[in-house]
């Protein structure tokens, strides 16, 4: 690296005595001490094959070719030099040095001077010296002489780091007083590219961007003994982003909340801060336990810190990591603080343990309440749900099957009374059509009041029943044509006949022939009233069979709201019928 400034010497004998030469020694020495990376103290045992105290080792590393000043210790001005007797120099401990100004090696008192470097310079030196009570000391320094090309960044002085527009990058002291008489000369290079024009102590970087985190280099020229020698120094500047310190905001954990583990297992603990733009230091975040601080190395706990600043947003976040060895009851038990802190305020996070188990346990308690009471809602209102769902999804619910009606409508009006054909009729005819047609949407075949005159009864009543899609069949407690005991008639397996076959017989033959023989159709059956104390033995053994595989529904008449549509009993014989065609007013009579 860089020697101190020697003045211009004749060849006339240098006297150590004299006063003005020793002072511009101690002063280049001084210099050359306060490179920061020229000398690098480092610890090394006691020298017990040497008398002398060892006051220091250090280390530096230098370039070859140029100029070196090496200071006995690494500040002169510390050392008493009026009671000093003597100094001696030493390459590895064996080869004195000479003071002859003759010799490219040699010393002047407490500096040892190369003029220049060469590469095999590179060894340890050691000086010796005694004061007038004949104490000795010593030091150690090893120089490490590296080659100019490619350049070493270990010779680098420290850095200049900077967040301002306009910048000065001083040259190092050691360069800058050896050509502080005028009579050297200084240049400036940016990146080993000479700056034109600039032989100043401090260069200027005006409007400073990232494109001049370079490396700059100031060299002083200077000549000794009729030789001209260098000395340079070199540095980087570093350009800081603009930074600003903020109160302390946790990001994690958030105050109060509850951490999941499982006992005996390893649990870490994340405590995060923000604490400005660009920030290094002056924030501190830490973990205690109960109100004690944990310490980086603590008995079953341990803490890890951090700090980073994030490239997009240049926020700083600081963090500390508590790692719990062991999860234990104890800890369970226990509040986790973390502390955020900087000079402008003090904030924290309080955090507690939860057995895992707890949590999924409570889990499948509200799992199991839930299925249980969405399976009673839907035991419950399975009906309304079935019908809801037809309202929602009416647009892909009914494709087309070439039927004409939803339902055929059979029931019995002889061998009634006039009370009971009067009710009979009046829920045929009026009650179902207004319910079912008008409000519901569906399309039913009444025989009676959709067949025409003079139409052959027995072929009409096998086309409708074949174009529809239910059985609607009323039963009465005096339907006693369908009886199977008595004088007027039988019913068979087929359904109900008599004797005399009417055509009244003829559709429920039919009809129950296509529900249970062929199962084309589907019956649903309604009871207008009691049955009465005989209950259903008057009826057909098919219609028997129907009544033990699903009850009948039975209708009141005069029983409030027995004529709406949302109904419960005209719920279900909608819950029980096709897909209608029009569904425009579904929803409303869910």
């Amino acid at each position: 690296m860089q020697v101190p400034v020697l003045q211009k010497m004749c060849s006339f004998t240098f006297r150590l005595v004299d006063c003005g030469l020793m002072f511009l020694l101690l002063s280049l020495t001084r210099i050359s001490a306060q490179r920061k990376m020229s000398l690098k103290p480092t610890t090394i045992g006691h020298y017990t094959e040497s008398p002398c105290q060892l006051c220091g080792k250090y280390e530096t590393t230098v370039t070859e070719g140029e100029a070196l000043s090496l200071p006995a210790y690494i500040d002169l001005s510390e050392l008493v030099w009026a009671s000093v007797t003597e100094f001696t120099w030493y390459r590895n401990r064996t080869q004195e040095l000479p003071s002859s100004e003759e010799e490219r090696v040699h010393h002047h008192g407490p500096v040892l001077f190369f003029l220049p470097l060469l590469i095999n310079d590179s060894d340890q030196y050691y000086t010796y010296w005694r004061n007038a009570a004949g104490t000795c000391q010593m030091s150690v320094t090893e120089v490490i002489v590296v080659k100019v090309q490619p350049f070493d960044h270990s010779v680098l002085f420290n850095d200049i780091s900077e967040s301002a527009e306009n910048i000065p990058i001083p040259c190092p002291e050691a360069v800058e007083k050896l050509c502080q008489d005028g009579k050297e000369n200084i240049a400036w290079y940016k990146n080993f590219s000479l700056i034109p024009n600039e032989s100043e102590r401090n260069l200027w970087v005006y409007g400073a961007s990232k494109a001049d985190e370079v490396i700059y280099t100031c060299v002083c020229t200077w000549e000794h003994n009729g030789t001209v020698l260098k000395t340079s120094a070199s540095r980087r500047l570093k350009i800081q982003a603009p930074s600003a310190s903020h109160p302390p905001q946790i990001n994690l954990p958030r105050n109060g909340s509850t951490e999941t583990t499982d006992l005996y297992t390893t649990k870490k603990l994340r405590c995060e801060a923000f604490c400005g733009q660009n920030i290094e230091d002056n924030c501190h975040v830490s973990w205690e336990i109960n109100g004690v601080k944990v310490g980086l190395q603590q008995q079953g706990y341990s803490v890890n810190t951090t700090s980073e600043v994030e490239v997009s947003s240049m926020r700083s976040i600081f963090t500390a990591i508590l790692t719990i060895n062991t999860v234990t009851m104890r800890d369970l038990q226990s509040k986790f603080t973390c502390v955020a802190m900087n000079d402008q305020k003090w904030d924290y996070a309080v955090v507690t343990l939860k057995l895992r188990g707890f949590m999924f346990m409570g889990l499948c308690v509200v799992l199991l309440l839930f299925f249980l009471l969405a399976a009673v809602a839907i035991k419950v209102f399975d009906i309304d749900l079935a019908l809801l769902f037809r309202g929602v999804f009416k647009c892909c619910g009914r494709s087309e099957d070439g039927k004409v009606y939803d339902a055929y409508v059979v029931y019995q009006m002889d061998g009634v009374d006039k009370e009971r054909e009067e009710k009979v009729y009046h829920f045929v005819s009026i009650v179902l059509p207004t319910v079912l047609e008008q409000k519901c949407g569906f399309r039913l075949f009444i025989q009676g009041r959709d067949d025409l005159p003079g139409e052959d009864r027995m072929e009409l009543v096998e086309a409708c029943i074949r174009l529809s899609r239910r059985l609607i069949v009323i039963l009465t407690p005096s339907s006693s044509t369908w009886s199977d005991s008595g004088g007027q008639g039988s019913c068979g397996q087929w359904g109900c006949s008599s004797s005399l076959t009417t055509a009244e017989d003829y559709d429920c033959q039919v009809g129950l022939y296509q529900a249970l023989v062929h199962s084309e159709m589907s019956v649903i059956l309604i009871q207008l009233g009691d049955m009465g104390e005989g209950g259903y033995t008057h009826l057909s053994p098919g219609l028997q069979h129907l009544v033990r595989k699903s009850a009948p529904l039975i209708w009141h008449e005069g029983r409030r709201g027995s004529t709406l549509p949302n109904s419960s009993f005209w719920k279900r014989v909608r819950y029980m019928m096709p897909w209608p065609c029009s569904t425009s007013f579904d929803n409303q009579l869910i």
